[in-house]
């Protein structure tokens, strides 16, 4: 009898055992097509946009219309919309914005600091945009490969992101020649920058324990030593092209899951919850007129980040305090809300016409075809950025 029990119990062990492998390895599978999915969503709308509704922007740009900036921006607005959509409505993410918001405006030239804790850090502001900002105006400063991407990287070039390749003497005219054309448009930019100049991994994280022993400063835990200098000249030039009113530090931290870069999408490590920390402080405010002020402010920012994110992440506390009424926040919610699934059906309906229309007029797909190598020759050769400033009408 004690046997029969013991074999009972050994079977249902073994039972239960294999049913937690079999639903472990269900719920892998139901990541990795999520993350496949989410990758896919993003690339094919970003594709299918840049070449399919280039008809509507480039003839803005060829007749040199004032607007023809303006109509692209509104473009590539709508895709970062998509982009949130995708994460927060469809995937779940939990979007947590906390801190000094009631002081950000839609229509303020501002540039915005943020640590880099992740490759795709700059994906999950968009959500911080769509609330408060604009994502219509909103520039980032990122690595020159991203350029490349076809479709979203394109659409980055067109849109005048600013692409460095870590030679200042390069980046320094790049830069100066992207503000310079906001500033003949009439662009008021939200310029998003990463002062630590990379995301925060193994590597990264050693040298910037090397530049704290060699400069005899604090070595951290959480974030990396910032950039001096392209923040001051960022702060420079924008207060001389652009009319800069607002700097805008964000801390960013992920108190569940994190993924680190790119690969972890795929496997649909998408972070449950995200976590915007803000602080604003108009440019008064700030030692302008002297760099190596400057330089000293925004590396007390980065402490006061360090020591944040060592209490944040010793207890994983955070709030939704920020600035707003229970009413206004829910307000501002809804309205999100309707704001990203419009995106949601704008760009599922130009994937259905698109579809009918390479279906119904089989020569409407070729030249979809030969378009994509173009694309990548002018992007390479030329860059779409470069070639809209030239056809602007300034």
């Amino acid at each position: 009898m004690e046997n029969l029990t013991r074999n009972a119990k050994l079977y249902v062990s073994k039972r239960i055992a294999q049913d937690k492998t079999f639903l472990q390895k269900v719920e892998t599978a139901r990541k990795w097509a999520g993350g496949i999915l989410f990758i896919a969503s993003l690339f094919i709308t970003a594709l299918v946009g840049f070449i399919v509704l280039s008809p509507v922007y480039l003839l803005g740009f060829v007749l040199r219309l004032q607007c023809a900036q303006w109509i692209f921006d509104s473009l590539t607005g709508a895709w970062f919309t998509f982009a949130v959509t995708s994460y927060e409505v469809i995937y779940g993410t939990k979007i947590v914005i906390q801190g000094d918001v009631t002081n950000i405006n839609k229509n303020r030239c501002s540039l915005i600091v943020m640590n880099h804790r992740t490759r795709l850090d700059w994906l999950f502001f968009f959500a911080v945009q769509a609330r408060y900002g604009s994502l219509r105006r909103l520039k980032i400063v990122l690595k020159n490969e991203i350029r490349h991407i076809p479709g979203a990287g394109w659409a980055m070039q067109a849109a005048q992101f600013m692409f460095l390749k870590r030679k200042w003497a390069y980046d320094r005219d790049g830069i100066i020649n992207a503000l310079k054309y906001f500033q003949k448009i009439h662009l008021q930019p939200q310029l998003l920058l990463f002062p630590e100049g990379t995301d925060f991994q193994p590597f990264s994280r050693q040298r910037s324990r090397e530049y704290a022993e060699k400069n005899d400063l604090d070595d951290y835990e959480y974030v990396l030593h910032p950039r001096t200098l392209g923040f001051t000249s960022m702060v420079s030039y924008m207060k001389q092209y652009n009319q800069l009113e607002q700097v805008v530090d964000v801390t960013v931290s992920y108190p569940e899951t994190m993924l680190q870069n790119e690969t972890d999408l795929v496997t649909g490590n998408i972070p449950r919850v995200i976590v915007f920390t803000i602080k604003t402080y108009d440019l008064e405010d700030l030692p302008t007129e002297n760099d190596a002020l400057l330089a000293r402010w925004i590396e007390e920012r980065w402490r006061e980040k360090e020591n944040f994110l060592r209490e944040f992440y010793k207890f994983k506390d955070y709030s939704y305090k920020n600035g707003y009424t229970y009413d206004q926040n829910l307000e501002i919610e809804r309205d999100t809300f309707v704001y990203l699934i419009g995106a949601l059906i704008f760009w599922m309906l130009l994937l259905i016409l698109t579809w009918y229309g390479f279906y119904s007029c089989p020569y409407l797909g070729w030249i979809f075809l030969w378009s994509v190598p173009l694309c990548i020759v002018l992007s390479t050769v030329a860059g779409f950025d470069t070639l809209f400033q030239k056809m602007s009408a300034v």
